[in-house]
């Protein structure tokens, strides 16, 4: 086990079981899975491994002299932040690996998203502050192939795809491209730092899926039926989600953000189980949508 999957493996632990001395973490890690040789952490091993966890993760481990145990002194970093709660997820999945290839009959997984490939060649020019270049085939102009040399800014996840956020090297333009659509990615020479703005939480403030548009935010009530109020509740469809009103047959949720393709598209995959109560102009699309479905198949359709 190398020392990132040591430092993991020790956030995940003390965030699972709370404070705890360090023999204490050292029964656990014996009974670690992946600890095949049974080892142990010595103190020495330990103390560096917490600086490089607050170094890496920004998440500080420190001894609290009273009761003689090691205490996690940020665990809101992690609650709050999707990428630690990721990483600390396939520790979870490290764990279960051994059991996991034995029964592999009884699961079953979603494909692995695309374009992951590209992830390390990107955040290696992030980190050193570098351009990227590649070629990039668009969906709707598959017949044209773009060469690019840009600002990489920041990756996103979305839909099981990876996405680079990226700009122009005169910073004029920010573009979403999909990863799985480039070819022949490789670390530019130009040294070039994104603008302060473009950051994940400034970019996509108030925002729903990959697609940053010129849409502005508002308010969005919808009106979920039946046992999809549970679902929704269980699983809020944007940070802003509050539950304004209940009765037995539906209930009504409140947002404040833009209204996106990739939300009016999140919208129709809940399907008669939703409604678009206002805004109006959102309630008219919605409608729209559903008119030039339905137009399709009141025909036969074409063989």
């Amino acid at each position: 086990m190398n020392k990132y999957e040591r430092c993991l493996w020790i956030v995940s632990t003390f965030i699972d079981y709370g404070d705890m001395s360090l023999k204490e973490l050292n029964e656990r890690f014996r009974e670690y899975s992946l600890n095949y040789d049974g080892e142990e952490i010595p103190a020495r091993t330990f103390d560096r491994d917490r600086r490089y966890i607050a170094t890496t993760f920004q998440i500080d481990i420190d001894f609290d002299p009273r009761v003689k145990k090691y205490k996690l002194m940020n665990p809101e970093e992690i609650r709050d932040n999707p990428l630690y709660k990721y990483l600390m997820g396939s520790i979870h999945v490290n764990n279960l690996s051994t059991l996991a290839l034995r029964h592999r009959e009884k699961i079953m997984l979603q494909e692995m998203p695309t374009g992951v490939e590209s992830l390390h060649v990107l955040l290696d020019a992030i980190d050193k502050g570098k351009t990227v270049r590649f070629e990039y085939v668009s969906y709707y102009a598959k017949d044209r192939v773009g060469s690019y040399e840009v600002i990489p800014c920041f990756v996103r996840l979305f839909e099981r795809r990876w996405y680079l956020i990226c700009e122009y090297l005169d910073h004029s333009k920010t573009r979403v491209l999909a990863l799985e659509r480039t070819r022949g990615l490789s670390i530019g020479e130009k040294s070039c730092q994104p603008s302060p703005e473009i950051t994940p939480r400034l970019f996509y403030q108030d925002c729903f899926g990959v697609i940053h548009d010129d849409k502005q935010p508002e308010e969005i009530v919808l009106k979920v039926y039946g046992h999809q109020v549970d679902y929704v509740r269980s699983t809020p469809i944007h940070a802003s989600q509050k539950e304004i009103e209940t009765t037995r047959e539906y209930a009504l949720f409140q947002y404040y953000l833009r209204p996106s393709f990739d939300f009016v598209q999140h919208l129709l995959w809940h399907r008669e189980n939703l409604e678009v109560v206002r805004p109006t102009s959102l309630r008219d699309e919605t409608r729209e949508l559903l008119r030039q479905m339905l137009a399709r198949y009141e025909k036969a359709p074409d063989r």
